[in-house]
């Protein structure tokens, strides 16, 4: 009898403890949870959900370089000082299903690791979104070098910028952007990207002096 009452406490000591050990994973998970959302940035951009008609990824060879070439801005698609693209560079175009739409806007409003992302000392932007409303006006855009971690923004987005660029690579690849986005989605530097920038520019007409 003593070595059944024995046999019995311990089990329930271990019982106990197998409980105790779960509540506190369960809290820590909830606590981790808690400090990934904290805030919700979408009252900082002075455009609203609703005021989206239209989203546009665009996927191009490294802009600052094109940048360097004398009359790049060749305005075949040029919305404002914020948004500035030429048809002759652009590779990709994707728009957005109303789905997606709304999973790119959750992922930008929501903080998800503004203070763990590495910044290299760099800009190489290959990526762009840009938002429209129902008169086909750009409200908004965001401007995406994965390979430096940097990202630029029209003042528009306000705050909602801390989004995770992991998240968003992966976003892209799921939603057809492929180009310096591969397999393990992460950028890799190549001197083939400045290659067909020059190879484009060759074909263009120059701009003329008067």
């Amino acid at each position: 009898m003593k070595k059944r009452n024995l046999f019995l406490s311990i089990l329930i000591m271990l019982i106990s403890l197998i409980f105790n050990a779960c509540n506190e994973t369960k809290r820590q998970e909830i606590e981790k949870e808690e400090r990934i959302i904290k805030k919700d940035f979408s009252k900082s951009m002075s455009f609203k959900y609703d005021d989206i008609s239209e989203v546009i990824i665009y996927s191009f060879p490294d802009k600052e370089f094109i940048k360097q070439i004398d009359g790049y801005l060749r305005k075949d698609i040029n919305f404002n000082t914020d948004v500035q693209l030429s048809n002759d560079f652009i590779k990709e175009r994707i728009v957005l299903s109303e789905n997606q739409k709304t999973e790119l806007f959750n992922l930008i409003a929501k903080d998800s690791c503004n203070s763990d992302q590495l910044i290299a000392d760099c800009y190489n932007p290959r990526h762009q979104i840009v938002f429209k409303d129902k008169k086909d006006n750009v409200i908004g855009d965001i401007e995406i070098c994965f390979s430096c971690g940097n990202i630029e923004n029209s003042k528009s987005i306000g705050e909602a910028k801390y989004y995770c660029l992991e998240d968003m690579r992966l976003f892209f690849w799921n939603v057809g952007i492929k180009y310096f986005i591969n397999d393990d989605h992460s950028g890799i530097q190549t001197e083939e990207d400045q290659k067909e920038i020059e190879r484009i520019y060759r074909t263009l007409p120059k701009k003329v002096n008067k």
